[in-house]
């Protein structure tokens, strides 16, 4: 067994770890919009199955969309944000969908 067998198979070392992926990526998804595929594959490293992976990615996805919308609505500009259309859409698009992807990663290693 390597190291990150022994991550995945205690629960309290995966939660840990899991917690410290979301605040890692977030960090690195404030920097650049590629951190949001780095964020989803730190997200999923700890998961036990490529399953829970991809399930931990779509949540992180939902996350980044909710504090997108949550700093929108608190600068007072979500109503003016959602009225472009297209842009904004493609925006929470991107949220939503590169975690996931990025959560593939857990399929390789």
């Amino acid at each position: 067994m390597n190291a990150l067998d022994d991550l995945r198979c205690d629960r309290r070392t995966r939660l840990a770890a899991t917690v410290a992926a979301v605040a890692i990526g977030l960090g690195f998804a404030t920097l650049h919009w590629a951190g949001l595929l780095a964020a989803g594959a730190l997200v999923a490293l700890p998961q036990r199955s490529v399953g829970r992976g991809v399930a931990a990615g779509v949540g992180l996805g939902v996350l980044v969309v909710v504090a997108f919308l949550a700093r929108l609505a608190l600068a007072g500009t979500l109503g003016s944000v959602l009225a472009m259309g297209q842009p904004t859409w493609l925006a929470l698009g991107i949220g939503l969908l590169l975690p996931p992807f990025g959560s593939l990663l857990r399929g390789v290693v």
